[in-house]
């Protein structure tokens, strides 16, 4: 039997807990979370309040505990003297926290006084490179390399920024989030029930969903517009500071309409809009503070089997593979074309659906991500690493 802690602040929140439920429940595995007790988020400028309850519950526990802070990720830390660590003496410790983040210090500390036996594992997020130009962002980089015995990360630009960073040991490429194949799936009834109340049933509709926001490249999808010889509908699932903005649209000429904006949803609804599209669009566009390491919307909708179509900004090429069509960031001449040939061409919608589907549940599936990490965990508690399996082997250490 395996004992696992994971620690994450986004654990506080139901939805992603499924996986390490499952993992406790199909694994000979003791999974224990350690999430803040409290903790409030602003995002899609929705404040939300989030608390976590103590469970027990055969293999599976979650143990809330205050925190320092109950808004800012960066820089919480537990107000606990161990973390839970001198009662638990996990095998392995997992923390889900950027690399930059102050609870891995205490993390790490706690671990060397607590439970110096067990092993460390971390997931990186980041893209843009590791902190290192004042002395304490190395002090504290140096420590997690040091510590850490193997990591985990979105795609290959996370790789190449934890080696760039001087991270050697063990890197396994396995997203975090992951889908649930049950919640995204097609259903044909579902997807006509929502275009007839939404008064979509003739049009071909394009849906983003997430953020709304430039960095998301909102703005290119409405420049991509309108299209000529084609009875479209935009459908938008999400808030943020671009509302305003694609507000304004709904009054240009030949948008009449034309957008349907439905705003933050509660996310067991986000699958029933999906399906109502014929294609998700996500432009995003990398800047020098940001970039899309894993835009799990992409998946989603794959997994819904809905086409997609993405710039080639970050992880949004390798997360959709052959099974999405790519443009250049802000080319939204090339962003228009591929909306065209969507709308004209309903079997390679069909291709692309069907394609997507299985490379959605093959790939980012909870199911396979709960299988190739339980896998990944007895590589490192081994010490005996799989570098020698296939590219797309999500259990191969790179």
């Amino acid at each position: 039997m395996i004992k696992l802690a994971v620690i994450s602040h986004a654990l506080v929140q139901e939805i992603p807990r499924k996986r390490w439920r499952l993992l406790a429940e199909k694994h000979p595995v003791e999974v224990t979370l350690l999430v803040p007790g409290i903790w409030r988020s602003s995002w899609f400028t929705n404040n939300m309040e989030y608390r976590a309850r103590p469970e027990n519950r055969g293999g599976f526990r979650i143990l809330p505990m205050p925190t320092t802070s109950r808004t800012n990720w960066s820089r919480f830390l537990f107000l606990s003297p161990d973390t839970r660590l001198a009662r638990l003496k996990p095998d392995i410790i997992y923390v889900i926290q950027e690399e930059s983040n102050w609870v891995h210090q205490q993390v790490i500390a706690y671990r060397n006084l607590w439970s110096p036996r067990s092993r460390m594992i971390f997931f990186s997020m980041n893209a843009l490179g590791t902190q290192q130009r004042k002395w304490h962002q190395r002090l504290r980089w140096d420590r997690i390399k040091n510590h850490y015995d193997a990591a985990l990360c979105h795609y290959p630009g996370c790789l190449e920024s934890l080696r760039r960073g001087g991270f050697t040991k063990p890197v396994y490429m396995q997203t975090q989030v992951g889908v649930d194949e049950e919640l995204y799936r097609p259903d044909g009834s579902q997807r006509l029930a929502v275009r007839e109340r939404l008064g979509l049933s003739n049009r071909f509709v394009i849906g983003f969903a997430g953020r709304l926001s430039r960095d998301k490249g909102i703005q290119d999808l409405l420049d991509a517009m309108p299209l000529e010889e084609t009875d479209w509908s935009l459908l938008i699932v999400g808030n943020g500071e671009y509302r305003d903005e694609i507000e304004r649209f709904r009054n240009e000429p030949g948008w009449a309409n034309r957008i349907h904006l439905v705003g933050a949803v509660p996310h067991e609804e986000v699958p029933d809009y999906m399906r109502a599209m014929d294609c998700l669009v996500l432009p995003s566009r990398t800047r020098s503070y940001w970039i899309d390491t894993f835009p799990n919307v992409l998946a989603q909708a794959m997994a819904c089997r809905v086409p997609v179509i993405g710039s080639d900004s970050g992880a949004i090429p390798y997360l959709t593979g052959d099974s999405g069509l790519i443009f250049p960031e802000g080319d939204t001449a090339g962003l228009r074309e591929h909306l065209r040939t969507l709308a004209q061409d309903t079997s390679l919608r069909e291709d692309l659906a069907e394609g997507g589907r299985r490379q959605s549940i093959r790939r980012f599936g909870v199911e396979m991500i709960t299988r190739n990490f339980y896998d990944i965990m007895q590589q490192v508690l081994s010490g005996r690493f799989q570098h020698d399996l296939d590219e797309d082997d999500q259990r191969k250490a790179w």
